[in-house]
């Protein structure tokens, strides 16, 4: 397995609490335009999760691929309703968010409620890298509609002990 590291642009200074407000303010909006405004014209987007249940997940690379999530993909799966942000850390160019966002799932009408973290790297005072690492197994579980079963596939328990 080879890995291969994303160039992250880099940055011309610390970001202020205030242009992270102002990101915050845009995100929680859902206003394509506004969220498109403080995003870079390179922005990579990335939302980790699997894709194949959580259809949110994903990486856009580009202001209009953002734009164009945010205007026409999340509108059928999601009807975001809060983000409840429990701590926000801005350093040097980057802020840190943890707190817990909730949505109505569109197919189904279910409330979906987890955890989530943002890492953000700001460049002339737009996120240019856009890092969010949700309770995947939670928002999974939520978005079928039941509990995952992994006791189903797991090998069977032995009683023999292995000394190494």
């Amino acid at each position: 397995m080879t890995m291969q590291a994303t160039a992250i642009p880099t940055s011309n200074g610390a970001v202020s609490r205030e242009t992270v407000k102002t990101f915050y303010d845009a995100y929680i909006s859902r206003d394509p335009q506004r969220i498109g405004a403080m995003v870079t014209d390179d922005v990579e987007w990335h939302v980790a999760g699997p894709v194949s249940v959580v259809q949110i997940c994903g990486t856009w690379r580009g202001r209009e691929a953002v734009v164009e999530r945010f205007a026409n993909y999340i509108p059928g799966i999601i009807a975001f309703q809060s983000l409840e942000i429990e701590k926000l850390l801005v350093d040097d160019d980057a802020s840190a968010m943890f707190g817990r966002i909730i949505s109505r799932h569109v197919p189904s009408g279910r409330i979906i409620s987890h955890r989530v973290s943002h890492l953000v790297r700001y460049r002339d005072g737009k996120a240019a890298t856009f890092r969010c690492i949700n309770d995947s197994l939670d928002a999974a579980e939520q978005f079928i509609g039941h509990a995952i079963d992994f006791t189903a596939d797991a090998p069977p328990v032995s009683d023999d002990i292995v000394e190494v």
